[in-house]
C-alpha cells in the first residue's frame, strides 16, 4: 500500500483527510499536515521530514499547490526521487487515491490520479445539457 502525505496551506489537507476518512473510515500511512501562516518553511520542513521518517515506505505527496511552500518542502525531503509529488489537490482526487492506492506503487498511483484529474471538474450546464444563464457554453 502506498502510503499518502498530504501538504497543504493552512488547515485545507487535514480538513479534506477528515473528510475523506468520512466517506471512506479511518485511512493507514495517510497523513496530512497544514503549513501555518506563522510558521518557518525550515519548521514546516523539520516537521515533513519526522512525518516520513514515520512512514513505512516512500508516499505519493499531494500538495494544494506547485511552486509553494509545501511543495518545495516535499521536493526537498527528497519526496519526487523514489515517490511522487503532486500539486492541484481536491477532494475528488484525494479519493481516488485513497481508493487506488492499495495496489499502486507511488509513482503508478500518481500517473492515474492525475489522468483522471480533468475529469473531476464538471460545468453543472454540461451535465443537464443547456447552457450557463448569461453566458454561452
Amino acid at each position: 500500500m502506498t502510503p499518502i502525505l498530504i501538504l497543504t496551506h493552512g488547515e485545507f489537507g487535514p480538513i479534506l483527510l477528515k473528510s475523506a476518512e468520512a466517506m471512506y473510515g479511518p485511512q493507514r500511512d495517510a497523513v496530512a499536515m497544514g503549513l501555518s501562516p506563522d510558521e518557518s518553511r525550515e519548521d514546516f520542513a523539520l516537521r515533513v521530514k519526522e512525518a516520513v521518517k514515520g512512514l513505512p515506505s516512500c508516499p505519493l505527496v499531494l500538495v494544494d499547490l506547485a511552486c509553494g511552500t509545501p511543495w518545495n518542502v516535499a521536493l526537498m525531503e527528497g519526496c519526487a526521487q523514489e515517490g511522487e509529488v503532486l500539486a492541484g489537490l481536491s477532494l475528488p482526487l484525494l479519493l481516488e487515491a485513497l481508493g487506488l492506492r492499495e495496489t499502486l506503487s507511488p509513482r503508478p498511483l500518481a500517473a492515474e490520479v492525475a489522468r483522471q484529474a480533468p475529469q473531476t471538474f464538471v460545468r453543472a450546464s454540461e451535465m443537464i445539457g443547456r447552457a450557463a444563464p448569461g453566458g454561452g457554453a
